[in-house]
């Protein structure tokens, strides 16, 4: 077994060969470090040993103690060792100092702390690790015995670069040793569980867990800021301090391939503003597809670090740079399926772009703000891109064979063109969505959110492409070939939620990733709202609750995750619990008496505006929330955002006439969730001559009990959670 793993990192190893300019003596000498943090173990290379006991090291939230056993060190650097190798006994303790991320953890790894006992550890370093041990012990040369390796290798496994990683861990360890201090990065493998202090990420301190055998990265389960920053309170988790901002973006692309798909060559310049205190390795990201020529900065060639296959670019600038200025990259690279198109940076913040298209004469290219098409040979044409509107990633939509434009006026008076491809007039294929249907479906789920929520942004007219693709302003991908199953929302839910991205899109401008959950809720639940209108409320409800059924899956696998968590909760995840998350919103601001919805659609109108015209984060949306909601929302932010699993609710009502009418009494045990947890449910109560009327009760800890009366006229029965107002299960009895 130990032989086919050394053999599959070894084919790894090999895919991913790093791709650098060496140009300078220093980048040389960065480049052999490299290689050296790769070497493989088995060859018993040379070390130092000592035999340690009791000895702590505490690093940020957590505190390693060595009780016993020998440590090996290897890999020198500039004179220091930079890997550690521990054989003997000893305990590791992380203590979460963040709610959120304390329930991240808890996805990960099934517990909310770590207090783990271990007997091999292998740890990659370059702070003061090292000098702390030889402040109490002394080494002797030695070579890591076979034996030795067999026992500490699955950590190697874990730390060597491989796709799915953020981050290169090589280049992100040799940047700290050329800057070596006592804050300086340190990650170690012990268990299951690794933990990373990287002093040059947003979030320096990451808690991973191999969540599932064999997984060939740690799930990371706590991501936050180190201790002395302070940032563990659930509504400053998105205060980070990013290490960059993309002031702009602007080059050419010359685009070429049988679909005109494929950049042929990219000249593009990125300006980028300094944010920390000073920066001499800088991370890039370019979608791995895309192949990287040259690197300048400001006019002079730079040193880059890049493995096969990686988004990730360490850049090594010429000289240190310093908070507040800013220095211009060019880029010049190709390559094909890309995903997106342009160089970016982790700071989500988005910038203006100008961008020339040098494309294939005949072949369409959909994008918003094209201009001043122009052809320069019988063979090549030319246009400009300019977006009013800045974006952090840009995309574009394009499709060879040409088509047909058939404009059609909606209700709202806006101009939607429909493209009609040519491959798909020639033959309607299985599941083709007739253009009548396709086209009058796809202008009302478009005229029902302008009806809610106003025009778009800056859009005066729509163009809709009948494939896959992105979606962007003024351009919607609604598929026309696409067989949907019986008792979904079918075409009117798939037509809503892309015309949805249109107010809650690409333009929105979350703080951090900790935001991202905003822009998969917003148009997945706009989308069945769109079913209610469109098809039924009955079909609306059969997608909620199916939505609901997904995140009771999640639950009873132990795999609920905090929304808070950002990108590292899967997309999917997003969207179901997020989009019942802004249901839950909906029925509280719901007037039960008159059934009017008036404060929901002003919080949606005050939403677009916010999360498109300035940056926002969590606690920005619950502010806005609580504004129209007319209350404090803390308690419903600490569970639904911050917080995971769902509540159980067992129920157990009786009725009985008193001297004054009718009265309904309840008993609700309340499961899965803290003690602090509290949530108003809709209560219908339906009388024997078929009349109801509507209560909301808040229903808080664990157990508690509700009234409903005096009622005029005999209770039949009682409906809880109607509206489905709280994702819940729930377990109604009459006595």
């Amino acid at each position: 077994m130990i032989s086919k793993l050394v053999l599959a990192v070894a084919v790894i190893v090999l895919m991913l060969a790093p791709l650098g300019q060496s140009e300078t003596e220093f980048f040389k000498a960065f480049e052999n470090s490299y290689e050296l943090m790769g070497s493989e173990l088995a060859t018993k290379p040379p070390a130092e040993i000592a035999e340690i006991s009791n000895f702590v090291y505490v690093k940020d939230v957590a505190t390693f103690t060595f009780t016993e056993g020998k440590m090996y060190l290897l890999r020198e650097v500039e004179g220091r060792p930079t890997t550690a190798i521990f054989l003997g006994t000893g305990h590791a303790t992380i203590d979460i100092p963040s709610h959120t991320e304390r329930q991240s953890l808890w996805y990960a790894a099934g517990d909310s702390t770590v207090d783990e006992t271990f007997e091999t550890v292998m740890i990659n370093f370059s702070d003061d690790f090292d000098l702390r041990l030889r402040e109490q012990f002394t080494f002797e040369q030695t070579h890591l015995p076979w034996g030795d390796f067999r026992k500490s290798q699955q950590g190697e496994f874990f730390f060597k670069p491989v796709v799915m990683h953020e981050y290169d861990n090589y280049f992100q360890l040799l940047r700290s040793l050329y800057e070596r201090a006592e804050d300086g990065y340190f990650w170690i493998d012990f268990n299951r569980y690794t933990f990373t202090f990287d002093p040059n990420r947003p979030e320096e301190v990451i808690v991973g867990y191999e969540h599932e055998g064999g997984d060939q990265v740690c799930t990371n389960g706590a991501v936050m800021q180190r201790r002395e920053k302070g940032v563990y309170d659930d509504l400053r988790m998105s205060d980070i301090q990013y290490p960059t901002t993309i002031l702009s973006r602007e080059g050419n692309l010359t685009m070429t391939g049988l679909d005109g798909q494929v950049i042929e060559a990219a000249d593009i310049e990125v300006n980028i503003q300094i944010d920390v205190d000073s920066l001499k390795f800088m991370n890039l990201y370019l979608h791995h597809n895309l192949k990287l020529d040259s690197l300048y900065c400001d006019g002079v060639p730079v040193d880059y670090w890049r493995r096969r296959t990686f988004a990730f670019l360490g850049v090594i600038l010429p000289e240190y740079r310093y908070k507040g200025d800013t220095i211009t990259l060019r880029l010049f690279y190709h390559g094909k399926d890309y995903n997106p198109a342009l160089p970016f940076v982790e700071n989500p913040k988005p910038s203006p772009h100008k961008l020339t298209f040098d494309i294939p004469k005949g072949y369409t290219y959909l994008m918003p703000d094209m201009v001043a098409e122009e052809s320069e040979n019988g063979k090549r044409e030319k246009f400009t891109v300019a977006p009013s509107q800045p974006y952090r990633k840009w995309q574009f939509h394009q499709y060879a064979g040409g088509f047909e434009t058939i404009p059609v006026v909606s209700e709202v008076g806006m101009t939607l063109n429909f493209l009609k491809s040519q491959h798909q007039s020639k033959g309607r294929q299985n599941c083709f969505i007739p253009d009548e249907y396709y086209r009058t479906t796809v202008t009302g789920a478009f005229d029902f959110l302008c009806s809610k929520l106003g025009p778009p942004v800056g859009t005066f007219s729509m163009t809709i492409y009948p494939e896959f693709g992105k979606t962007m302003p003024g351009l919607m991908g609604v598929s026309q070939v696409e067989c949907y199953q019986d008792g979904t929302g079918g075409l009117p839910m798939d037509a809503a939620w892309m015309a949805a991205f249109q107010w809650f899109g690409s333009l929105m401008r979350p703080q951090t990733d900790r935001e991202y959950w905003l822009s998969d809720a917003v148009p997945d639940y706009l989308s069945l709202m769109n079913v209610s209108s469109a098809v039924s409320p009955s079909v609306f409800f059969g997608e909620l609750l199916r939505r609901r059924n997904e995140v009771y899956t999640l639950v009873e696998n132990d795999e609920d995750w905090p929304l808070a968590a950002g990108r590292r909760v899967p997309a999917l995840n997003r969207r179901m619990k997020g989009s019942w998350v802004i249901h839950m919103l909906r029925y509280m601001m719901y007037d039960l008496e008159t059934h009017n919805e008036a404060k929901f659609y002003q919080f949606l109108n005050e939403l677009k505006i916010r999360a498109n015209m300035g940056q926002y984060t969590n606690e920005s949306l619950m502010k806005l929330a609580e504004k129209h909601y007319g209350a404090p929302l803390d308690w419903f932010w600490a569970h639904w955002i911050y917080g995971r699993n769902i509540p159980e609710y067992k129920v157990e009502y009786t009725m009985e006439k008193r001297a004054d009418g009718h009265y309904l009494t309840a008993n609700v045990t309340t499961k899965k969730v803290e003690s602090s947890f509290k949530m108003p449910v809709v209560i219908r109560v339906e009388d024997t001559e078929g009349n109801s009327t509507y209560h909301r009760e808040m229903i808080e800890g664990l157990s508690d009990t509700f009234e409903i009366g005096p009622l005029q006229t005999e209770p039949k029965e009682m409906i809880f959670n109607e509206f489905a107002s709280v994702l819940s299960k729930d377990d109604v009895d009459k006595k």
